[in-house]
């Protein structure tokens, strides 16, 4: 069929295609980080921003419930209270808390005589423009509380797989909510306007959710990275020990400081309820008043609360004698010292060496100031605002300066102290202390603490372990000769002996120190003398091999069997230097200086008798990790002894394989075994891989699990034992 007339065929357009050497454009790293993000799950980080939000809505109701004393003439509401007690904690994150009374002309109406006070408040002190009041304080409870919310819901978040996208996606959403919050928290009362800055309080809320949320979703590539670089492992490691220890220090001086606020006349259940979100500040102040740091206050202009013109006065030990008596004074200085002798052996037990130590004990005081300055509280006042008056500022605070000085001399003396205090009662410095459950002297139930093992050894070695002139220490069944009973003997009256000259020395020292301390503040001097804490802690009374083993020589197996002296298992080649980590599992860096690759799903549970534990949520199964400082045994010898009290403690203990092997090129010892359970009668499968290190300490690996479940259990003890590293060596 032809065209119509004036219109011709137009050849159709070959097919495009990209000029040779092009490539599509990709995005950059950071788009691509985006993208996923976007993409990710957002239910479960949902979820997850639902702990801390729906925590500060909690706190909020609780703080509106009370009227407040306004009886039966209520003026401000549940729902005002409820977004003024909003307003009120957003300062935890940075926000603000600012009220305005209405002015000339607003719609509010002006005050009776023509000031910018509101006629529902009073009017002003003379002012010709708009009343209003500024509060500022930080309520470091509820800051403590949204993190601790945060944090396990970051944590359950790891668990189902998190990563930093879904660090991103959490802190996006909390950050939202408290950016709403903000916004609900303005309500208008009676002429009166309550302004929350909410733009302040979403940031500061964004920062600490990226902080605690991309810490906790990122621990095991961090824990990867400091794995490798031994003085930043120390660095975080001692910034641990510092948190933990200001933490239960600023506990009890605030449950102290609590107690001593509910005992002052004239204080009824709403102010302490209004006490409860600055815990953590009373607590601050307490500790520096017990350390020598007074408590100011600054007042500059005409204030209803202090009268008018300038004023400047500090409460401090001084000025509790004079207020109570005393016996307060003593009271507040032990406190002092309780606190600084914790922070000090808190840095030596939990540090490797001395150089660790001291950066915990100044990681300790730095976030000590840095808390003591964001402890305080002040107002500025322009006129009458909701009954009160005054036109300037006043402000309470702990004196910052103060506590620099005072807490150098503390700190610094009960790092110094700390380590003699754990040397006399028989607790060695460092992380790595006395035998765990699961060594010499253990209670007679191998299973709860013996740690994994590798794979079975298959070949037996033609050369028995060397003879040692002594089995495994133990200080109740070893039988001493003459001459070694009147050495020991002689020993331990030695040992008494310097224990009481350094107890007197201690206790002299806390007189002195505490008492130069309490003469330097009454005498209102700037110097201070060297009051170095003395040792005023108990004891744990703790023994380095508690329970009951055989003391007896292994010069005879009393049930020799061809497979008792394997000499290497297949696992026992040196692991890479970065093991590879199988699908499933993921590397963790453990504060006692090791680490291994556990399944995703695990986490570390407990730490007793310096025995650690990892295992799921679910399920038997464990691994146990347990480390013994200058082990005098082989751990051939060691688990010889272990497993006579197993044969003779356990219903139906049945041998699969013991002996010696090397494992990463070191002395060290297998033990594989069953027993029966006695409650629910099922057979238990334990396996057990022991070696000395070359500094001469014994690390054991241990899991145990029911016989019918054993192959997942034993893929997970192979998978630590080939990724298992020490990372604190010196």
């Amino acid at each position: 069929m032809a065209p119509p007339p004036g219109h011709a065929h137009r050849p159709t357009p070959p097919g495009y295609a990209p000029p040779p050497g092009y490539a599509p454009v990709r995005p950059s790293p950071a788009g691509e980080f985006l993208g996923r993000a976007m993409r990710g799950d957002w239910a479960g980080s949902l979820k997850a921003a639902a702990w801390p939000t729906g925590l500060i809505l909690a706190l909020a109701v609780a703080l509106a419930i009370p009227s407040y004393g306004q009886g039966d003439d209520v003026v401000v509401g549940w729902s005002d209270r409820l977004r003024i007690a909003l307003a009120m904690l957003l300062q935890a994150f940075g926000g603000g808390f600012e009220v305005r009374a209405a002015g000339p002309g607003s719609p509010y109406g002006s005050g009776s005589d023509g000031s910018g006070g509101s006629d529902a408040f009073g009017s002003g002190y003379g002012t010709t423009g708009q009343a209003g009041a500024t509060l500022s304080l930080v309520p470091l409870t509820v800051t403590v509380l949204w993190v601790g919310a945060l944090l396990l819901a970051s944590r359950a978040a790891r668990k189902q797989g998190g990563g930093m996208e879904a660090a991103v996606r959490i802190s996006a959403l909390v950050t939202g909510a408290i950016l709403v919050l903000g916004l609900f928290a303005q309500p208008d009362i009676a002429g009166v306007s309550v302004s929350s800055s909410p733009l302040l309080a979403a940031l500061g809320a964004l920062v600490l959710s990226l902080l605690v949320t991309g810490g906790v979703l990122q621990q095991d590539a961090a824990a990867q990275w400091l794995a490798q670089r031994l003085a930043a492992h120390a660095v975080v490691r001692a910034t641990g020990t510092a948190v933990r220890a200001l933490g239960a220090v600023v506990a009890l001086c605030a449950l102290i400081g609590f107690i001593a606020y509910a005992d002052v006349d004239g204080v009824d259940g709403t102010a302490m309820l209004l006490a409860l979100p600055m815990l953590p500040n009373i607590g601050l102040a307490v500790l520096g008043v017990s350390w020598g740091a007074p408590v100011e206050y600054d007042v500059r202009g005409e204030f209803g609360w202090f009268g008018s013109g300038m004023e400047h006065g500090g409460f401090g030990l001084s000025e509790l004698g004079d207020a109570v008596n005393g016996w307060a004074v003593t009271g507040a200085v032990l406190t002092g010292v309780v606190c600084a002798l914790y922070a000090g052996v808190s840095a030596a037990r939990r540090s490797v060496d001395r150089r660790e130590q001291a950066i915990a004990g100044g990681l300790f005081l730095v976030l000590y100031l840095l808390l003591t300055g964001l402890s305080g509280v002040s107002a500025e006042l322009a006129g009458d605002v909701a009954g009160v008056g005054g036109q300037g500022m006043a402000e309470i605070a702990p004196s910052v300066p103060d506590a620099l000085l005072f807490g150098l001399l503390w700190v610094g003396g009960a790092v110094l102290v700390a380590p003699h205090l754990l040397r006399l009662v028989g607790r060695p410095a460092g992380m790595t202390a006395p035998a765990p459950a699961w060594g010499p002297g253990a209670q007679p139930q191998p299973p709860a603490w013996n740690p994994p093992a590798q794979t079975p050894p298959t070949t037996v070695p033609t050369a028995t372990p060397q003879p040692t002139p002594y089995p495994p220490y133990d200080p109740r069944t070893v039988h001493l000769g003459p001459a070694t009973a009147t050495t020991a003997a002689a020993a331990t009256a030695a040992r008494r002996r310097s224990v009481v000259v350094w107890s007197v020395t201690l206790v002299a020292a806390v007189v002195l120190g505490g008492g130069v301390t309490a003469g330097v503040l009454f005498l209102k001097s700037d110097k201070s003398d060297d009051q170095q804490p003395p040792a005023a802690a108990a004891e744990d009374n703790k023994s380095a091999a508690s329970g009951s083993s055989d003391s007896a020589p292994p010069e005879a197996d009393p049930t020799p069997s061809p497979t008792s002296v394997p000499t290497t298992s297949p696992t026992a080649s040196a692991p890479p230097a970065a093991p590879t980590v199988p699908g499933g599992y993921r590397m963790v860096s453990d504060s006692a200086g090791f680490s291994f690759a556990v399944p995703v799903q695990w986490d570390r549970e407990s730490e007793k008798n310096h025995q650690i534990t990892y295992a799921g949520s679910t399920g038997r199964a464990e691994l146990k990790v347990g480390v013994i400082r200058n082990a005098p045994y082989t751990s051939y010898e060691n688990f010889r002894n272990l497993e006579r009290i197993a044969d003779a403690n356990q219903k139906n203990y049945r041998r699969l394989q013991l002996g010696a092997n090397t494992f990463q090129g070191l002395q060290g010892a297998i033990w594989e075994y069953t027993y029966e359970d006695k409650q629910s009668g099922e057979t238990i499968h334990a396996i057990d891989q022991s070696y000395i290190a070359d500094d001469g300490t014994e690390y054991a690996i241990y899991t145990t699990e029911r016989d019918r479940y054993w192959p997942d259990a034993r893929q997970i003890f192979d998978t630590a034992l080939s990724t298992w590293m020490l990372n604190d060596l010196d």
